[in-house]
């Protein structure tokens, strides 16, 4: 079992990059009423047929054929993990059109495991690999929040206003100077 959630869901979406997905979506559902925690990660990869998915979920089951050892553990612990929190864990596949993995758990549970660093692991999911879209979808009984790293990527390049340098600005640019400045007067600030 990882220490953390977000470890479980790194290593899931990982292999759907690696299963050749274009969009990655992640969906945590966090509900304080019904006491409940849901974890869902959906591609659109190349998915699983019933002999292969059943291999994948068997303790040490790896799709991976590069490996000398049959090393995949990543479902079965998962499974593990909301099994021993009272969930439940389920995962549907289609060949051509992608995977969904679904585990839920006790919210309260004394042996769930913390949500941990999400914002770390989306943005090592989004470094993976570019071209993916990686999404998020947090809700909570109070809010929402959701993210696309495709949208944020347009939106970036969207608002970059285009910065035009007069000739004085020109000739006097010097790139390190302001970040000098910036620390001696810090530091300046933390020795007086």
């Amino acid at each position: 079992m990882f220490e953390e959630l977000s470890l479980h869901i790194l290593d899931i979406a990982m292999n759907s990059i690696t299963a050749q997905a274009r969009v990655v979506q992640i969906m945590i559902g966090e509900y304080t009423r019904r006491d409940r925690l849901t974890v869902r990660i959906q591609d659109n990869g190349r998915g699983m047929d019933a002999a292969t998915l059943k291999r994948v979920l068997a303790e040490h089951g790896t799709t991976k054929r590069d490996r000398k050892k049959d090393i995949g553990l990543g479902l079965a612990l998962l499974r593990q993990t909301a099994e021993m929190c009272d969930g439940k864990f389920e995962v549907r596949s289609t060949p051509g059109l992608g995977t969904t993995v679904t585990a839920s758990m006790r919210l309260s549970h004394v042996d769930r495991p913390p949500l941990g660093d999400l914002n770390a692991t989306i943005l090592a999911l989004c470094a993976a690999n570019p071209a993916v879209d990686v999404q998020l979808h947090y809700l909570s009984d109070t809010e929402h929040f959701h993210f696309s790293s495709k949208e944020a990527a347009k939106k970036k390049v969207a608002s970059r206003p285009e910065r035009t340098w007069s000739s004085e600005e020109k000739t006097n640019y010097e790139p390190g100077r302001t970040q000098k400045v910036k620390r001696e007067s810090a530091a300046a600030g933390c020795l007086a």
